[in-house]
């Protein structure tokens, strides 16, 4: 079985983490599982989610940096 990730690209600053996931959880996506990998200024938030195209199209929309692996 493949697994579609979600990787977000994002400013490491107060309220981006609870943002994507307030924007996925108004969405009814559910989120399996993540991973948080930072620096001082900024971070990559890897999602596997129920969802993951309709997770990557209202990212996007919201103007986040989004890819699927």
């Amino acid at each position: 079985m493949k697994v579609k990730q979600v990787s977000v690209f994002l400013e490491n600053k107060t309220g981006r983490l609870n943002e994507v996931a307030q924007i996925l959880g108004d969405a009814e996506i559910n989120i399996s599982a993540f991973t948080v990998a930072d620096t001082s200024d900024f971070g990559v938030l890897r999602l596997i989610v129920d969802q993951p195209d309709k997770a990557f199209r209202i990212l996007r929309e919201k103007l986040f940096s989004v890819r699927i692996t």
